[in-house]
């Protein structure tokens, strides 16, 4: 069967790490040659220097920017990955699409009720290839020996202070905390693909603290690089995906808690690491972003 010809949209001026790059890249790895699968930056080179190909589906990724001056050509497809920061603009931006995809479980709903009708939950990923283990990096040459576990807990990501509006998790008020009580710990920030895997891969834990409910990417990257997760639990969606709390990642509701149960299961490493083992099997299994591609083609009929 031949595949689909499809045309990327998005602007990489802010960012080329988040969700557009890992659709690009996994999209290529399934057989989507630069003739069948096209990326436009936007708006520049699609208003003045790249002409647009026809395509039988063009897709737009949010791409942090809050400005919107052109349309993908029809038919078209909008995955919105910062419903949770910017909830208005990003449904102006729906009412031009044919199909849209949203990355929060609580917008669909809440997309349908404005008049979206056809808006599909699609949560986010891992990438096999870029997030990888240890070991993996070893396999693939990227250094010579599978690191030891040298830090109890690692973070790894930006450090905002909470959500414009004032609301949201304060990531540098909850680090501190949980670093005071956590001595041996380790903090990365705009480390991104083989990087992060290089320092996941020297923690025991790694600790995710999603800005509001969003079951965000390190949720999955976290445990595609096979470490032992700890995040905040009131993330919506993970049990809806097959996730269970205490067999696949560790949960918490406070930074009291947080330093409890890191505390707790730094003292008994089989069982860390066994649930690092089944975190990782799931999402390698079951959420990848090959099977995102694929359930967004399928529900859009390509």
């Amino acid at each position: 069967m031949t595949k689909p010809s499809i045309g990327m949209f998005y602007n990489a001026e802010i960012r080329h790490n988040g969700t557009s790059r890992r659709f690009i890249e996994k999209l290529h790895r399934m057989g989507y040659s630069e003739a069948g699968m096209k990326r436009y930056n936007r708006p520049e080179n699609i208003n003045t220097h790249v002409p647009i190909q026809k395509h039988n589906i063009n897709i737009f990724i949010d791409d942090g920017r809050d400005d919107i001056s052109w349309l993908p050509p029809k038919p078209n497809v909008a995955y919105l990955i910062d419903t949770h920061l910017g909830y208005n603009t990003r449904l102006n931006w729906a009412r031009h699409f044919d199909t849209v995809f949203v990355a929060q479980k609580s917008a669909v709903e809440k997309m349908k009720f404005d008049g979206i009708a056809n808006t599909h939950w699609l949560p986010l990923a891992c990438s096999a290839e870029l997030d990888v283990t240890g070991a993996e990096l070893c396999t693939s040459n990227v250094i010579d020996k599978i690191p030891e576990r040298e830090w109890d807990v690692i973070f790894v990501g930006f450090l905002q202070q909470g959500t414009p509006d004032g609301k949201g998790n304060n990531r540098l008020e909850f680090l501190d905390r949980v670093f005071k009580a956590i001595p041996n710990s380790h903090l990365s920030v705009g480390k991104f693909f083989l990087d992060t895997s290089i320092r996941v891969a020297k923690a025991r834990m790694s600790l995710n603290i999603s800005i509001l409910d969003d079951l965000n990417m390190r949720f999955f990257e976290t445990m595609s690089h096979g470490s032992c997760l700890v995040t905040n639990r009131d993330v919506q969606g993970w049990k809806e995906l097959g996730f269970e709390e205490g067999k696949h990642f560790v949960g918490y509701e406070s930074d009291v808690e947080c330093i409890d149960n890191i505390k707790n299961y730094l003292k008994y490493p089989m069982n860390r690491e066994k649930i690092a083992k089944a975190g990782h099997e799931l999402v390698r299994s079951a959420h990848t972003y090959e099977h995102r591609i694929n359930e967004m083609l399928n529900i859009v009929g390509v």
